[in-house]
């Protein structure tokens, strides 16, 4: 019984150490895309002189 609640605690703890990474890949993937849109967009209107 003891093992069973042992086993269950790391499961439940690697399911969320799993989620945690899963969400740190998104924000990452966010941050990448943000920057990279800001950049072009920035890039853009420095080279048509709006700026």
């Amino acid at each position: 019984m003891q093992l069973r609640s042992i086993g269950d605690s790391i499961n439940h703890r690697m399911v969320q150490e799993d989620l945690q990474q899963e969400a740190r890949d998104a924000v990452a993937h966010f941050v990448l895309l943000f920057f990279g849109g800001m950049d072009a967009l920035l890039r853009f209107l420095w080279n048509n002189h709006l700026m």
